[in-house]
């Protein structure tokens, strides 16, 4: 017996639906999709996630660009993370000092995420830093938050992670007098003009 003839009709239009689903295919294949989506400036952004004055200086960086930074770069860094509390405090301390004496940018590293992958880069910025990291009982070295970093050409001209590994023992308004707050604001005061 022989199978029945497909009609024209029905021929054309799977022809036009292959086709269709091919140009779709190319189409939405050659989409560029953003891999980051658009978000707030960078001030708003970290305002969001630290709760710190939306007139600040901070601008987000990539471990790729802390690392080439590092290497033979110079700025000020800051690495931290939103949820540690003690970094919104240092940030809004650092945001008042680099304002005063008319920085232009500081920037901001989260080395959260890369810190629970120990990718490449991170591991690369700890061995830049470990000659100032603390080293723990158990012989580890990481960055903790928050950690501020003042780098010129490529050389560590001042660290400081004094905050970063204390646990418990106080409060942050225990921990950070108006005598520990003016001391730490005149030390950065100090460091910047000598970096600037």
């Amino acid at each position: 017996m022989k199978k029945p003839k497909m009609p024209t009709w029905q021929k054309v239009s799977y022809i036009i639906s292959f086709i269709v689903l091919i140009v779709l295919f190319i189409y939405l294949g050659g989409k560029n999709y953003d891999v980051k989506p658009k978000t707030l400036p960078d001030n708003e952004l970290f305002t969001k996630e630290f709760g710190i004055s939306n007139n600040n200086l901070f601008v987000y960086k990539t471990n790729e660009e802390v690392l080439e930074t590092l290497n033979s770069g110079s700025g000020l860094i800051f690495m931290a993370f939103p949820e540690n509390e003690w970094s919104s405090f240092y940030a809004d301390m650092l945001n008042d000092v680099a304002k005063e004496l008319n920085v232009k940018e500081i920037y901001f590293y989260n080395f959260l995420k890369d810190r629970k992958n120990n990718n490449y880069c991170y591991e690369n910025i700890v061995d830049h830093l470990s000659k100032y990291i603390s080293i723990l009982d158990d012989d580890t070295t990481n960055l903790y938050s928050p950690t501020f970093v003042i780098v010129k050409n490529g050389e560590v001209t001042y660290f400081d992670s004094e905050t970063s590994i204390l646990d418990g023992e106080q409060t942050i308004n225990e921990y950070w007098t108006n005598l520990k707050v003016q001391n730490k604001k005149n030390i950065l005061k100090a460091k910047i003009s000598a970096f600037l």
